[in-house]
């Protein structure tokens, strides 16, 4: 260990709920389409994969979906049928064995999504028959843009909500240490956020409490299986800034909502991501750079776990500010497994490798170096 890194809070454990952490780095979700096809059942490669990352001080899986009619990414996971649960038990067992921890993102496209994703004569589900104008991924390589969704019954928002409720049983019995629910950037709950894609006139549309009110009613859910200091939520208000998803008057005033009230659950974290999006002339314009962090550290009491776009020392010095208590690496994670360990050591990072990001083998994804082979590009740049 290098003396300039002895001493930085990014190495130092912490205790997250009940949940001790080797560190304060944690891995965020990174959707890599490396599950089985035939049944998005979770594989060997991707144990290796996670295993490869274990030092991380706590690891969120890629977005794992709840149901069949969740689904809206070619060769991305499930985690609600039995052998979906049986290749994740072997992921959690190898990573516990490795001595890390690790949760799974609980996960539902809604309308962002095709009907050949969800399958079986199905139609994507959204808040309302309105086009989100996002594009779906669906090969490893093909992406296509989104049509227009069926509106979900009342029947279909319960089912969503038992469905939420059984994959986090799944999760509790597969051997994780604790479960996200993906509640931001483009996908369902989100979507019932959006004024212009949520026109509902019922108890889930119009004021602010309605458009939240299925956020609210899934975590309970989930809250009904795991204790609530092993739950986090992963929400916005992160915009990309297209199709249906742009920032509206009502955008920010809907985050601080959401977020005044997750303090009353004593959750282990709320995962919030800067804008990565350019904001200038947008009602988010307030929140570039930084500003979204020290926003929200202002109106959330728990533990934040920041990310997006932050590296190894602009996350240290986050910590060191208090504007959060963990920081997520998404890409540095993708071609650096060891990160824990180059950050340690003040080490250099690898490049990145896109082309090797979605596809179905090992090549871009278990075959970085590791310390002590080549080495290329400086760990702050």
């Amino acid at each position: 260990m290098s003396a300039g890194t002895a001493s930085m809070l990014l190495l130092q454990p912490f205790l997250l709920g009940d949940l001790q952490l080797r560190n304060r780095v944690v891995m965020a979700p990174l959707t890599r389409t490396r599950a089985t096809l035939a049944g998005a059942i979770p594989n060997s490669l991707m144990q290796e994969y996670y295993v490869q990352r274990a030092s991380a001080g706590l690891i969120v899986t890629e977005g794992t979906f709840v149901s069949d009619q969740a689904r809206g990414w070619f060769g991305a996971p499930g985690i609600y049928t039995e052998s979906q649960r049986k290749g994740w038990q072997g992921i959690t067992d190898a990573v516990h064995s490795a001595g890390g921890r690790i949760a799974v993102q609980l996960w539902h496209q809604g309308s962002v999504s095709s009907p050949e994703l969800v399958g079986d004569g199905r139609t994507p589900l959204g808040p309302s028959a309105v086009n989100p104008e996002q594009p779906i991924h669906t090969g490893y390589s093909e992406t296509r843009m989104s049509g227009v969704p069926a509106e979900m019954t009342s029947e279909n928002i319960r089912q969503t909500i038992r469905d939420f409720r059984h994959s986090s049983k799944v999760a509790l019995d597969a051997g994780f240490d604790g479960v996200q629910i993906q509640g931001g950037f483009v996908y369902l709950f989100q979507q019932f956020m959006q004024e212009n894609l949520n026109r509902r006139t019922d108890r889930y549309g119009g004021s602010i409490e309605n458009r939240v009110r299925l956020l609210f009613e899934v975590l309970e859910s989930v809250l009904d299986v795991w204790p609530s200091q092993r739950v986090g939520v992963k929400v916005g208000p992160m915009m990309p800034e297209r199709g249906g998803f742009r920032s509206l008057p009502s955008t920010l005033p809907i985050a601080e909502h959401v977020y005044r009230r997750l303090n009353d659950y004593n959750l282990s974290y709320v995962m919030l991501m800067g804008q990565m999006a350019d904001l200038v002339g947008t009602p988010l314009e307030s929140l570039r750079g930084d500003a979204a962090f020290g926003h929200f550290r202002g109106i959330y009491s728990g533990n934040l776990m920041l990310n997006a776009g932050i590296t190894p020392p602009h996350g240290e010095e986050l910590l060191r500010h208090g504007l959060g208590e963990l920081i997520a690496f998404g890409r540095q994670y993708i071609a650096n497994p060891d990160l824990v360990e180059r950050i340690r050591a003040g080490s250099r990072l690898n490049p990145q490798r896109p082309e090797g990001y979605y596809g179905p083998t090992a090549e871009g994804y278990t075959d970085y170096s590791m310390l002590a082979q080549p080495q290329s590009e400086v760990i702050n740049a």
